[in-house]
């Protein structure tokens, strides 16, 4: 029963994660330098111990190895986080000469591939729980409290980032943006900002936090007379 209940808001949270659930050739086309690899590699474990969650915790070797995997995984999407946005803060920065257009590309390209990367930290830390089944409320309290500090800081990294990217496109004159028209590019960035900037819980942390919660929460189940399990939700 617990695994099942695992296996229900684990579906849940997959569903939100939603660059998670790109295939292979949709995630080449943003991810790019010397940290594609490694990122393809560790999204391609966590979609499998995601998907074999059910079977694998019905073996307790194979569970215990998932779980340092797991902890590995989350140490890695933070050094890649931490790649992502000195890059866009050094691209951003770096802004003299520059065509404006080719400058938001690139940002906007580094902004996929650090909110990839957020994701997989969410996706990793929250399978770590799941496989460890460790329900203690300490514990929960503090990976909630980790996750949920560590995504806000980098979306006001990035909204900083952001912000600042949105005043050199105001501030640039029209020969600088050759291909795209201007007014194009800044409302491109301002609806980005703006998401950022409601002031609101975002939408990854929402989902990761009552993915934990769920973990502590009475469930109830209805069997039929043939023997299926039902889970009500609602």
């Amino acid at each position: 029963m617990s695994i099942a209940l695992s296996q229900y808001f684990l579906k849940q949270i997959n569903d939100e994660m939603k660059m998670m659930r790109l295939n292979l050739d949709k995630i080449l086309e943003f991810l790019y330098g010397d940290k594609k690899a490694e990122l393809m590699s560790e999204v391609n474990f966590v979609k499998y111990a995601y998907q074999n969650f059910s079977s694998i915790m019905c073996h307790g070797y194979q569970r215990a190895a998932m779980i340092g995997s797991l902890h590995d995984s989350k140490k890695i999407a933070m050094k890649d986080i931490e790649f992502y946005m000195g890059d866009l803060e050094s691209t951003i920065c770096a802004k003299e000469g520059k065509d404006i257009c080719a400058l938001v590309e690139k940002a906007f390209q580094i902004k996929e591939s650090l909110e990839f990367s957020m994701q997989l930290y969410g996706m990793s830390s929250l399978l770590e729980v799941y496989y460890s089944q460790n329900h203690d409320a300490d514990y929960l309290r503090y990976v909630e409290n980790d996750i949920s500090v560590y995504i806000d800081k980098c979306e006001k990294r990035m909204l900083g980032n952001f912000s600042a990217l949105k005043v050199l496109v105001d501030n640039a004159k029209a020969p600088l943006f050759k291909k795209i028209d201007k007014s194009v590019i800044a409302k491109q960035i301002d609806e980005f900002v703006e998401s950022l900037n409601r002031g609101e819980e975002s939408e990854m942390r929402r989902s990761l936090r009552t993915a934990l919660n769920a973990a502590t929460q009475k469930a109830e189940y209805y069997m039929t007379s043939n023997g299926v399990v039902y889970l009500k939700t609602a």
